[in-house]
């Protein structure tokens, strides 16, 4: 898709005012570029409204000369996963100057798109083959099916795989039938399933079906080399059997065994003791990744809820992995960008898993370790912003037990009540480390300490006036906490903005040699970043973080890296603002608190434009404080 095209893209996606600096580190064009776009959408009567907040996509009833919202013209990358689909599920060979004449594009267009295709098929253990003016797709038929079921992954990028996808994909099948049979076959058996799981077995089995309509089976020959016949999971094989009963049909045997597997590698039985059905090599490994994160993160998941289905989890992972099974999850990007912390953690458990048990943990199973963890570390993130607060209020009958009660149940998630006192000397006297004071009844403010005033009866203007005073305490908490660490972290011969850091190898060099040469890091401190960066890349939106997976710096120190042009990242990201950091083991904690604000400032286009345009490191440092 050209930049232009994600122009209007992101317009859709994002139904609010953009400015041209913010459009134009989204899309990695200048502002100019930006104008130049929005006047030939306006041209092409696409609704686009300007104004002094910059540009956005009007929603509203438009005439009949004016288009609405709608997908853009064909892309190169569409036309290249339309070539495989074809290839795959069509023809394995292609005169690529009939395929020019079908897609309506030049031969020199449809070579370079082949090109790719090659690529891309590459990658999944195939090879594109030329003879003459003909391509051939050439590859077994468990590749094949490997990429078909990306390709359709990939169309559901950002959202979630789901039954009007597949559909579209395999209009000769019944797939909503299939669907209910499946569901009704697992729900007999007591069994659990998940919405990735139903979709991700629902979609294998289409797969499978269309195949073999059209003669495509797995050959036993390569089925026999890597899988054990006589090895049969009995509630997958009876649920694979009831869908062949259910459809009139019998699968060949590759067929059947490969959709048992992936049915069992998402069987979670009800029935069953759980603590059977865990390996105890898996067992072991979450025993050592909890005490791994609570050294590492001050992260507790020592919770048996999160240890069990964490472990079934676990359990498939490994499987998969060692079976060099892809399980497609197309909101990892999202989780990726929305909760950097919370994917953090996913990466050094899965970096933790990779080296243990020597396999290859991909972007797709770290946004699902990310799910896992993700509630219970919100509920700790939340439980480190809340306020210690005391209660002031003259004693008469239950009185101040009875409002305690009324303000715990409204405010538990946001304040600790300390204490219960009838005099502001008790606050002095018991020396509590207090954030907020709750006055009752009483005009009394301490000079010291934030205090709220609001009355026993606890109204609605109470509540909102508590709100206020929490929200108020808690962002200047934040921001006074940030801002002690920046200047712990940061300094001012760390700050580069310069055209001609150009890509990720100059960022790594650059931040590297400087902190050597300070004796903040040791020698492989700049492959330690290409360690982490391997795992899964550093790149949230147009800001990296890159860092190493452990912390051994000598000292705790961060560099800022910013140019204006863009700077190309690893998995073709394209960044504006880099801000490496270096940590010391005995400053886990400000690793995790400078990164929790860090990252919820910069997943924020609007914060990065404004932060790109800071010239020196003293304004950029005043503008991060502002912007949390």
């Amino acid at each position: 898709m050209s930049k232009r095209d994600n122009l209007l893209k992101y317009l859709q996606k994002n139904p609010s005012w953009h400015t041209s600096q913010e459009l134009a580190i989204e899309i990695g064009v200048s502002s100019r570029t930006i104008k130049n776009y929005i006047n030939f959408w306006k041209a092409e009567k696409y609704p686009i409204e300007s104004g002094i907040k910059g540009y956005k996509l009007k929603y509203k009833k438009v005439s009949e000369n004016e288009k609405t919202v709608v997908s853009t013209q064909s892309s190169s990358k569409e036309r290249i996963n339309w070539i495989i689909n074809y290839f795959i599920t069509k023809d394995s060979v292609i005169n690529f100057y009939d395929l020019a004449s079908r897609l309506y594009v030049s031969e020199t267009t449809i070579l370079q798109d082949l090109t790719k295709v090659k690529n891309k098929v590459a990658s999944f253990g195939m090879k594109l083959e030329r003879h003459g003016d003909n391509f051939e797709l050439i590859g077994d038929e468990r590749r094949k099916r490997s990429l078909l079921s990306a390709l359709i992954y990939e169309e559901t990028s950002g959202t979630f795989m789901n039954q009007e996808v597949i559909q579209k994909n395999f209009e000769d099948i019944d797939v909503s039938l299939l669907r209910k049979i499946i569901l009704e076959s697992f729900n007999q058996r007591n069994i659990y399933l998940n919405t990735f799981d139903l979709n991700n077995i629902l979609l294998h089995f289409v797969i499978v079906i269309e195949r073999l309509k059209h003669g495509h089976v797995i050959s036993k020959t390569n089925f026999e080399k890597d899988s054990n016949i006589n090895n049969k999971n009995v509630l997958a094989y009876k649920i694979v059997q009831s869908v062949e009963n259910a459809l009139s049909i019998k699968f060949e045997l590759p067929d059947f065994k490969e959709l048992e597997l992936i049915v069992e590698a998402s069987v979670i039985d009800k029935n069953s003791n759980l603590h059977n059905k865990i390996k105890p090599e898996t067992a072991n490994m979450v025993t050592d990744l909890i005490s791994y994160v609570w050294s590492n993160y001050h992260i507790n998941l020592d919770n048996d809820n999160f240890k069990d289905r964490f472990a079934l989890h676990l359990d498939r992972l490994i499987a998969r992995a060692r079976q060099e099974k892809i399980q497609h999850n197309p909101i990892a990007t999202n989780i990726k960008n929305s909760s950097p912390t919370i994917y953090e953690c996913a990466v050094i458990i899965a970096d933790r898993i990779s080296q243990k048990l020597n396999i290859t943990i991909d972007d797709n199973e770290i946004g699902y370790i990310a799910m896992h963890i993700g509630n219970a570390m919100a509920e700790q993130i939340s439980d480190k912003q809340k306020l210690a607060a005391v209660i002031l209020i003259p004693q008469y009958y239950d009185n101040a037990a009875v409002l305690t009660r009324k303000i715990q149940k409204h405010f538990a998630q946001y304040i600790n009540i300390k204490d219960e006192i009838h005099d502001p000397i008790q606050l002095h006297a018991r020396k509590l480390k207090i954030d907020l004071i709750i006055a009752v009844d009483t005009n009394y403010v301490d000079e010291k300490i934030s205090t709220v005033n609001i009355s026993q009866f606890f109204l609605k203007n109470d509540i909102q006036k508590l709100t206020i005073a929490i929200a108020t305490k808690q962002h200047q908490l934040r921001k006074d906490i940030f801002q002690e660490n920046l200047f712990k972290f940061f300094n001012s011969e760390d700050f580069e903005k310069s055209d001609e850091i150009t890509n990720i190898d100059d960022c790594f060099d650059l931040v590297g040699s400087r902190f050597s040469k300070e004796r903040v890091v040791d020698k492989n401190f700049k492959q330690a970043l290409y360690n982490r960066e391997n795992m899964s890349s550093t790149a949230f939106g147009r800001v990296a973080i890159p860092h190493s997976l452990t912390m051994s710096a000598n000292k705790s120190r961060g560099f800022i890296i910013i140019n204006p042009r863009g700077i190309k990242w690893s998995n073709n990201n394209e960044v504006y603002l880099v801000i490496a950091l270096a940590i010391d083991p005995d400053n886990k904690k400000l690793l995790r608190d400078v990164f929790d604000e860090l990252s919820n400032i910069v997943t924020d286009i609007n914060n990065v434009s404004q932060l790109v345009h800071c010239n020196s490191y003293s304004e950029f440092i005043i503008k991060l404080v502002d912007l949390l």
